[in-house]
């Protein structure tokens, strides 16, 4: 299950690098719903477990949310995103 997760953190810094030159045309469409793809799978994968408690499943599920929270920001201040790309 951590693997699973490792990997979708690393998978959004690789896009994040991928869609930042292009954040003007679409780019920043891209990084945004793919990274609130990734949050919802972060929250979401912990509560697969079965043998832990409901309280592990919840403490666990938010810190791996903090976590992709973390890595999305990260990922968009390294890339150097455009938000304003043109003023008129």
């Amino acid at each position: 299950m951590y693997v699973l997760l490792i990997v979708l953190q690393v998978f959004q810094l690789i896009l994040a690098f991928i869609c930042g030159p292009h954040s003007c045309e679409w780019g920043n469409t891209v990084y945004f719903y793919t990274g609130i793809f990734t949050l919802i799978a972060l929250f979401i994968t912990p509560f697969f477990q079965k043998s832990w408690s409901a309280g592990k499943q919840l403490g666990i599920a938010c810190v791996f949310l903090f976590s992709g929270i973390i890595v999305w920001v990260i990922g968009f201040i390294a890339a150097n995103f455009r938000i304003i790309c043109r003023l008129f």
